[in-house]
């Protein structure tokens, strides 16, 4: 049993192997993390999978409903405190020691919270909130104090459910999410927070230690079908607070005319209509009928009714498959295919030549190609690029879709170059009399070159060379399997000879079953990783890749772990 239970309700794959390092990487380490699973078709469970850490549990729920998912979570929890974390949200790693910290300190609260900021797809912050306290500092919110500036003003000011950690045995599992006995579709964050604070004062911590996400996917976008329950729920937890006694009058008041602009903000809605011409009745009748007006209910079901068709007609539509590149962390419903797809590649497909998959070429979003895509996969699920801080890298003629992602892991040192430069940032590199010193680089990455050498020999012993004695390589390239031996001339080629033969025109050979050769002769150990050896059951369609394309990787000392 461990102390946290970090929670993940998931739906979606594109940020959730963000959030589960970040849940990974905490500096309380008595954790466990359960993912629910809430696609139709266990989708998620491949990418989940992969992720060889005992303390993460998968449980595949397909509710499709995001309350349901936190619940089934919830009652699986075995931790003493609940920490949230929804799919395309972070965690700083000091997250939950902070956050356990405050709740031993103050054992009379049953729940804490600290800040966060907001963040895009790129994980770039694109806005800090005003602080409720200075970083170290702590202190407590009484359930009065939240009523007045969160119901009151309209205004979650906490944050989401990734923001906070609670007591599990402080809440009842059961209705947690639920305002007044009222099941919600969208505000449920706010009602876990007005039903804990019940037990309790809340205990704010200073400082930014999660990060939310903000994109077109997520369900709080203007776009989802739902997006006006977190308008009128608003008017529910109002009229509930007011017929309680909590909300004063001058409260009320003030409710009343922020509920008058949000409704007029969003009068496209349909929904909204009813609700809005009968605001007049809260400040027009007695407080201790806000509630249960009779005209209130009818207009909330009428709302409710017109969003859950709106929610079931979604749905009921057939989405189109889809797919997700690894590169720009989007979704694509289709590849583009490469110019050459469809032509005569008889002489390649005898050979059985792997290379590029020409029928999902380039992603419709970055335009980074196939390969691209599983190289990148490859170096991150080997783990070649942990401690990249302290690393050197050479990067020979640079992908244009990689590069900025591999510089923003600040390396120690980054090279990028190539024969003939594309840019000022790149230096002129002969592969074969590479001008640095013996021992320098801890990685080279050489995708699809070799092919295009006039001595790859020479090359590989320089890569051996300038490596460090365990530094790695990384070294794609086309090849078949079935030809015994290497392919080229010994002259020059016509490209139409070189596009037909060796599957490009600017190619000076095909290597062929002996390729592994090359490499051991230079002095250098590895393999061709198979893909299932690297990335498991990461389905290469669903990523865009070439599922027959091993991974080339190489080292001066070692061999990696996964050889065999």
């Amino acid at each position: 049993m461990a102390t946290v239970s970090i929670l993940i309700p998931a739906y979606k794959a594109q940020f959730l192997d963000r959030a589960l390092i970040s849940a990974q990487q905490q500096t309380f380490a008595d954790i466990e993390i359960l993912v629910g699973d809430d696609t139709p078709d266990a989708a998620l469970e491949p990418f989940v999978r992969r992720f060889a850490d005992p303390r993460i549990q998968y449980f595949h729920h397909g509710f499709q409903k995001g309350t349901r998912n936190s619940q089934a979570l919830l009652q699986k929890a075995s931790g003493k405190y609940i920490k949230w974390l929804y799919d395309d949200d972070v965690l700083m790693p000091t997250s939950v020691e902070v956050l356990v910290e405050a709740l031993r300190a103050h054992p009379e609260a049953p729940m804490a919270f600290h800040g966060r900021v907001i963040i895009d797809e790129n994980d770039a912050v694109t806005h800090v909130p005003p602080p409720l306290l200075k970083e170290g500092e702590r202190g407590l919110i009484d359930r009065a104090f939240l009523v007045s500036e969160m119901v009151g003003k309209l205004n979650n000011f906490i944050g989401e459910p990734s923001n906070i950690m609670f007591d599990r045995e402080r809440a009842d599992v059961s209705s947690v999410f639920d305002y007044r006995s009222v099941k919600l579709d969208f505000l449920g964050d706010v009602a876990i927070y007005l039903n804990l604070s019940q037990h309790g004062p809340l205990v704010a911590v200073g400082g930014y230690w999660s990060a939310f996400r903000r994109h077109s996917g997520q369900s709080s976008a203007s776009s989802s079908p739902n997006f006006s329950a977190g308008l009128y729920e608003w008017e529910l937890m109002v009229r509930g607070e007011a017929a309680a006694g909590s909300l004063d009058a001058e409260s009320l008041a003030l409710a009343q005319q922020l509920l008058k602009q949000t409704y007029s903000n969003w009068a496209s809605l349909p929904e909204l209509s009813r609700l809005h011409a009968n605001l007049d009745e809260l400040t027009a009748s007695p407080a201790e009928g806000l509630f249960t007006s009779p005209r209130f209910r009818a207009d909330l079901e009428s709302a409710r009714t017109l969003v859950a068709s709106r929610v079931a007609a979604r749905r009921s539509r057939p989405a189109p498959a889809q797919r997700f590149c690894v590169v720009c962390d989007q979704t694509v419903t289709e590849w583009k295919p490469h110019p050459l797809a469809g032509q005569d590649r008889d002489f390649m497909q005898q050979v059985e030549s792997v290379g590029s998959t020409l029928e999902k070429h380039l992603c419709p979003n970055c335009y980074c190609n196939d390969r691209d895509r599983h190289l990148w996969l490859y170096a991150a699920y080997s783990g070649i690029f942990e401690n990249a801080t302290e690393k050197r890298i050479l990067h020979i003629a640079p992908e244009a879709t990689l590069e900025p992602r591999i510089r923003a892991l600040n390396p120690l040192e980054y090279i990028g170059g190539d024969l003939f430069p594309r840019s000022a940032e790149h230096r002129k590199i002969d592969v074969e009399a590479l001008e640095f010193p013996d021992g320098y680089f801890d990685l080279i990455i050489c995708n699809h070159v070799l092919e295009h050498v006039d001595d790859p020999s020479a090359a590989l012993a320089e890569f051996n060379r300038c490596l460090k004695p365990e530094g790695h390589l990384i070294a794609q390239t086309p090849y078949s399997p079935v030809l015994k031996h290497t392919f080229e001339l010994n002259r020059p080629v016509q490209p139409a000879f070189a596009t037909r033969y060796f599957g490009q025109s600017d190619h000076v050979r095909l290597f062929g079953a002996d390729i592994v050769d090359y490499f051991r002769a230079a002095g250098l150990h590895g393999d061709l990783y198979p893909h299932k050896a690297v990335l498991g059951e990461i389905d290469p369609d669903y990523v865009g890749c070439n599922g027959r394309e091993p991974f080339f990787l190489f080292s001066k000392g070692q061999v990696p772990v996964f050889a065999g």
